[in-house]
């Protein structure tokens, strides 16, 4: 899976910011940025598009839970996907024109990945790198 554009559209403390990570000869991005710039967002928003928005999400400061919205533009390969995911119990995953997807409309680009695989794998935070660095003592 390859994540094109990622939109903090209604999340946290922003509105409306879209995040483009075009395609490179290496394709790889680094998000770098002072303390409480919104990299930590960032990391949960991806999570939470892909696999839906928790129902006790800390990410509701600025804007109220029934308006929480992230977009993005994924793709696999074969396939690209433009979508948005809301804060629903129930059709969360939409498409560009805000019409609801299929819940699992995703899971072909994640390859059967879970939100733990993913998190574990791709979601390191400060605190699982200072222990794993421990743990490797």
């Amino acid at each position: 899976m390859r994540l094109n554009r990622l939109g903090l559209l209604r999340f946290g403390k922003f509105t409306d910011r879209v995040v483009d990570l075009p395609r490179t000869r290496l394709d790889f991005h680094l998000i770098v940025g002072p303390n409480e710039a919104g990299k930590s967002t960032l990391r949960s928003a991806i999570s939470e598009l892909l696999f839906g928005i928790e129902a006790q999400t800390p990410f509701n400061f600025l804007h109220a839970y029934t308006d929480l919205r992230l977009s993005a533009v994924v793709e696999d390969g074969e396939r690209t996907i433009d979508c948005q995911r809301v804060k629903r119990n129930k059709q969360s995953l939409r498409d560009a024109n805000d019409e609801p997807l299929p819940d699992d409309a995703l899971a072909a680009v994640l390859g059967g990945a879970s939100r733990e695989f993913f998190e574990r794998m791709f979601g390191l935070d400060h605190g699982r790198l200072v222990a794993g660095g421990l743990a490797i003592l």
